[in-house]
């Protein structure tokens, strides 16, 4: 079968390797008190004034759309370690991948930073502001609906399945016990927090509109608000999920 082939079941020749190191060896500080210290100060910003949540979740160059950004870079170069390690990964395939995962968190990080013109304040050639939504110089916002808004509905859907789904339901999922590295692959529990702070502000706003609740005042989250808030918390996710692979990694090389 092309799984076996791809994946090798546990009795073959990945027997002993990094992907029988399935713990999860990240701080709580790290997997809990990220998103939640995250969930907090918008709360708290909302709470004192919307302009100051604005700031913080929305602005082109506040604290949300910097911090996702920076955690998108970082995660790049997290997945550039992880690639470099061809002795800890023997699967030659797997082990390039994160180069691709390396090269599209680079790409997220440069849109959300309109490749540096938050920064240096240059103007938008003329032939892109007439398409982009937001005179930016990015692309995302010249095709929202298939650049911008179904990639981060795609994203969401994964992040629910692999980071809440899987690891709530994983001593039920048996078969995954005969293929090492994809349990290896698959997050634990330590990025279910994340995980429902990825879901469940979208999936409130979601059945606001289904359910035509209309709401009103100055502590109301707008439909901007929880995609900016969503795109924070997806680059969370992948942060937290590369770094522990990687601790993952180094346990192996370590013997410990």
């Amino acid at each position: 079968m092309l799984i076996n082939k791809l994946f090798d079941p546990y009795n073959g020749r990945y027997r002993g390797t990094v992907f029988a190191v399935r713990d999860d060896l990240l701080s709580p500080v790290v997997w809990f008190g990220l998103p939640v210290a995250f969930i907090a100060a918008s709360l708290v910003f909302l709470l004192i004034d919307r302009d100051l949540f604005t700031w913080w979740a929305r602005s082109e160059t506040g604290p949300g759309e910097n911090i996702t950004a920076g955690l998108f870079v970082v995660s790049g170069l997290l997945a550039i370690a992880i690639a470099r390690r061809k002795d800890a990964i023997p699967v030659g395939w797997l082990r390039r991948s994160f180069y691709g995962i390396a090269a599209l968190a680079f790409l997220v990080a440069g849109e959300e930073w309109s490749w540096g013109q938050h920064f240096f304040g240059w103007q938008t050639p003329d032939w892109l502001a007439a398409i982009n939504n937001q005179q930016e110089t990015n692309f995302h916002n010249v095709a929202e609906n298939t650049l911008d808004q179904k990639p981060r509905a795609v994203f969401s859907f994964t992040i629910l399945l692999v980071g809440f789904l899987v690891p709530l339901l994983r001593r039920r999922i048996n078969w995954l016990d005969r293929y090492p590295m994809i349990d290896w692959l698959l997050p634990g529990r330590l990025v279910i927090p994340t995980t429902l702070c990825v879901v469940l502000p979208r999936i409130v706003e979601r059945f606001q509109l289904w359910l035509d609740v209309s709401m009103s005042g100055p502590y109301i989250i707008t439909t901007r608000d929880y995609q900016e808030l969503q795109e924070l918390f997806i680059s969370v996710f992948v942060f937290i999920y590369l770094l522990n692979l990687l601790l993952r990694i180094r346990r192996h090389e370590t013997g410990g």
